[in-house]
């Protein structure tokens, strides 16, 4: 990744309005077709995706409504669905764009977030630079989102480029155990940037931003990381900053060992006092988080909204990633603090909804205590088949909503040591059925894909054995969207 950001070279933003326009007249009981259609006719797909992305950023709403986020996520969700398209078979990748389209349009149509525009605003500057800064961080603080958003268009013209997506990342940071969204997005926006250069996708930046105004959030986790940080002598950052793969299994092990609230300070300790870097505590952070997400217990399919209470818990996954995957873009001693942060999420554990949709603690929605996906058991019942069979295995358990027989196919396929492709492409394929829950099957399966493809360690499987256990959950319900790009392309 770089700071520069220029746009993809072979984007042509003519065409890209072109199609913009086409989508926001399109309504959902047509788009799947049209899209499908767009594809045929040789429209390239990376025009499709900016289209998509630029819609979503400047006509629907993307600021929040209440503490729990309910908010649209069809711009994020475009560059998830990107990430994962890459290097799967022509179908798939179709059947991802199309579905990203379709939840672009869906939400154009929604009257909770649209009719919307985001309009250029007024740039607004204060005395000093640290005036600025100061005034931002109180109006963020405040949820005077209009003003924040006006403090950053002069920003943008008065704080080196870095600089300022670090800003971003802090503010992320400060409400993120709240709600995950606070980072996620400034994290998926970044990727959006790479493909539309900075100059068309700084508005999606402004999206971000004002999403971590818009709500309330409880700041107290992320004061207390300010705290530690000058506790253990953070302000610089940690002083070792390369990567120590040897030393992840030995904290993650503290961190799942330590009572809830000691986990930030053992995040931060590690760095201040005990030579850790903070790329090795945020792998720590990851796999302890992945650890934590197998123990989840999955909601009853008939509960009162099931969807919105099953999606809550794997946004542990979703931001745990966001951290290690922002940590080229920070500074120093945001670094560490982003680090610190990853123990406030452990805290946290998966975020449980109750049956009266309130937040619970993880343990009263997790399994038995020494229990997790994948069961031993399961996984011995199928340790005998071979590789393309475990496959096989994985696209009946899928929709079938079996969890067991899911999770225990992916970790045979890893007792194999075969190669990952064919079994991420087998997830990709019915994730792309995600119809109604904001594309979140694809969401989850590009963070666990993408931590998969990133580490070296040897439990590094347990990525995609998360995913299979949540695509187990949501395969095969509202497939409408999909089960219409299926035919259509198919058709042509």
């Amino acid at each position: 990744m770089t700071l520069v950001r220029e746009m993809d070279s072979t984007l042509d933003l003519a065409l890209v309005d072109d199609y913009i326009a086409r989508i926001r007249a399109a309504s959902p009981a047509t788009i799947v077709e049209q899209a499908a259609a767009w594809l045929r006719d040789g429209v390239p797909e990376a025009v499709l995706w900016a289209a998509a992305a630029l819609t979503a950023c400047h006509y629907i709403k993307n600021e929040a409504h209440n503490v729990l986020g309910f908010v649209s996520h069809a711009m994020i969700a475009c560059e998830d669905a990107r990430c994962l398209a890459q290097g799967q078979k022509t179908a798939t990748r179709h059947l991802l764009l199309i579905q990203a389209i379709h939840q672009v349009v869906f939400d154009l149509h929604d009257p909770c977030v649209s009719p919307y525009e985001l309009l250029p605003g007024r740039p607004l500057y204060d005395a000093t630079l640290d005036d600025a800064l100061k005034m931002l961080r109180m109006d963020v603080r405040l949820g005077e989102y209009l003003r924040v958003d006006a403090r950053l268009l002069a920003l943008e013209q008065q704080l080196p480029r870095a600089e300022l997506i670090d800003l971003l990342l802090d503010i992320g940071l400060e409400g993120m155990i709240t709600d995950d969204h606070t980072l996620i997005t400034p994290s998926l926006v970044l990727g959006l940037i790479d493909l539309v250069g900075w100059e068309r996708g700084f508005d999606m930046l402004r999206c971000a931003l004002r999403y971590s105004a818009s709500f309330q959030r409880d700041f107290r986790y992320y004061d207390r990381a300010v705290a530690l940080r000058a506790q253990y002598g953070l302000e610089d950052g940690a002083a070792v900053s390369a990567y120590q793969p040897e030393r992840i299994e030995a904290l993650r092990a503290a961190l799942l060992a330590a009572p809830a609230h000691d986990r930030p300070e053992l995040a931060a300790r590690a760095m201040g006092q005990q030579g850790y870097s903070a790329a090795t505590v945020l792998a720590a952070v990851t796999l302890a988080g992945a650890d934590m997400y197998l123990r989840a217990v999955p909601v009853p399919h008939q509960d009162f909204d099931a969807v919105s209470r099953e999606v809550a818990p794997m946004h542990l996954n979703t931001s745990t990633h966001a951290l290690r995957k922002m940590l080229p873009f920070m500074s120093p001693r945001t670094q560490a603090l982003a680090a610190i942060q990853g123990g406030s999420l452990l805290e946290r554990g998966p975020s449980i909804l109750s049956e009266v949709f309130e937040f619970v603690p993880f343990e009263s929605g997790c399994l038995a205590d020494g229990a997790a996906y994948p069961f031993a058991p399961a996984v011995a019942a199928l340790a005998h088949l071979a590789p393309a069979a475990l496959i096989d295995r994985l696209h009946t358990a899928l929709p079938a909503h079996d969890y067991a027989t899911a999770t225990a196919a992916v970790a045979a396929y890893a007792g194999h040591h075969a190669d990952p492709a064919p079994l991420i492409a087998a997830l990709t394929e019915v994730a792309c059925s995600d119809d109604g829950t904001l594309m979140h099957s694809v969401k989850h399966l590009n963070a666990m894909t993408a931590e998969f493809n990133g580490s070296d360690h040897p439990d590094r499987w347990r990525y995609l054995v998360g995913a299979a256990r949540f695509i187990a959950w949501y395969a095969g319900l509202n497939t409408g969207a999909y089960r219409r790009a299926q035919a259509v392309l198919a058709a042509g």
